[in-house]
């Protein structure tokens, strides 16, 4: 028991000592300024030491805080590119539109300078290979077209109706290989005729007269021979001239003027006779 009392007073003395070191560091520091060095030297040496505590929570708020910006980044992003998409495809629309609308006015233009009656109307369907150039249009009968009449796009001769319905009609083109048309060159007044060979873009001229003085870049038109197309409608432009020493002719190749493969309105040329006829 004597020991432990012993031990007992050890402990006390100490702790009152700091006791009272410590009230009088705190007056001290209360009623004058001579601690300061102290606690700046103090704070200078735990600010290390509180950098490294505090690290780690820092480090974690960073981190989170940079997961949530990219992804913040990556949904405006994505956000971006859907916005991108969209305007492009309006922007494809738009420039489909004006190029549509450019076409209608032409078309629109080529009506005011025929003489003849006309209907507007668009394609169907398109049936191309070199054994059959048809197309399909969405006007017929009940909008006053008949087979025989031809069809023309803003730039010459595509064709002429060769069946139709109440609300459709075959238009066979000018490159079928079954077709043939009456044409006269604008230059010298020479008559022949434009058969289609199965190409788009060639029409054949055969057996022309050695003496007809033929050269690529003649224009021809339609003769109206044979009453199947009216006179004067662009239909090709020769591209070249052929000469055959053995038969004695000239053959030659001619574009077709109008846009076979891609024209989507069209024009119907309905003569006043035929329209008096059908009416």
């Amino acid at each position: 028991m004597k020991n432990i009392f012993q031990q007992g007073r050890g402990k006390v003395v100490p702790t009152l000592f700091l006791m009272v070191l410590s009230i009088g560091l705190m007056v001290t520091d209360h009623r004058t300024a001579h601690l300061d060095v102290i606690r700046s030297a103090a704070a200078a040496m735990i600010s290390p030491l509180q950098f490294l505590v505090s690290l780690p929570p820092q480090g974690g708020a960073w981190v989170g805080e940079w997961f949530r910006t990219h992804n913040r980044l990556v949904a405006e992003n994505e956000g971006l590119r859907e916005s991108n998409r969209m305007l492009n495809a309006r922007l494809q629309k738009m420039e489909v539109l004006l190029e549509e609308n450019t076409r209608l006015r032409n078309l629109l233009g080529s009506a005011r300078k025929v003489a003849d009656q006309v209907s507007v109307a668009e394609l169907l369907s398109v049936d191309q290979n070199p054994y059959r150039q048809l197309i399909e249009l969405n006007k017929g009968t009940l909008d006053g077209i008949v087979d025989g009449q031809a069809v023309i796009d803003e730039h010459g001769i595509m064709g002429q109706v060769i069946q139709s319905t109440p609300n459709t009609a075959t238009v066979m083109l000018v490159s079928d290989p079954e077709h043939a048309i009456a044409v006269q060159f604008i230059k010298n007044g020479i008559r022949s005729i434009a058969f289609g060979n199965g190409s788009t873009d060639q029409l054949e001229l055969r057996y022309l007269p050695v003496t007809a003085d033929v050269m690529p870049g003649d224009e021809l038109v339609t003769s109206g021979l044979g009453g199947r197309f009216p006179p004067d409608y662009p239909v090709a432009t020769v591209t070249s001239v052929t000469l055959d020493p053995t038969d004695g002719f000239v053959s030659a190749i001619a574009r077709p003027k109008a846009s076979l493969d891609s024209s989507r309105q069209v024009l119907v040329i309905r003569p006043r006779e035929i329209t008096g006829r059908s009416e």
